[in-house]
């Protein structure tokens, strides 16, 4: 069995960089499938949640309902975020019997 020469080791360790670099795409490619399908669910679940809350039927009712919302969320978001849904509903229903 005669021994490999230098250059043909080269050769080797370059053809397996190059599998290496395939497979690594492969992964990569696979992540950034998996983050696009997470991110359209997630999209497709929240804007579900304002079409029911808001009854908003096109595009443009929820860019308008979003520009009205934005100052409120901006000045409360972290105020709401601390509540949990149940009392977010209970002071709601508190809000709605006052009137």
């Amino acid at each position: 069995m005669a021994r490999k020469t230098d250059s043909e080791r080269l050769q080797e360790l370059e053809e397996k960089m190059e599998k290496m670099k395939a497979k690594k795409q492969q992964v990569e490619s696979r992540i950034k499938q998996k983050e696009r399908k997470e991110r359209t669910k997630r999209l497709i679940e929240i804007g579900a949640i304002f079409e029911h809350h808001f009854e908003i039927t096109s595009k443009e009712e929820a860019e308008k309902i979003a520009w009205g919302l934005k100052k409120v969320v901006t000045n409360r978001k972290e105020d709401l975020l601390k509540l949990s849904i149940e009392e977010l509903k209970n002071q709601k229903e508190r809000e709605l019997q006052k009137k």
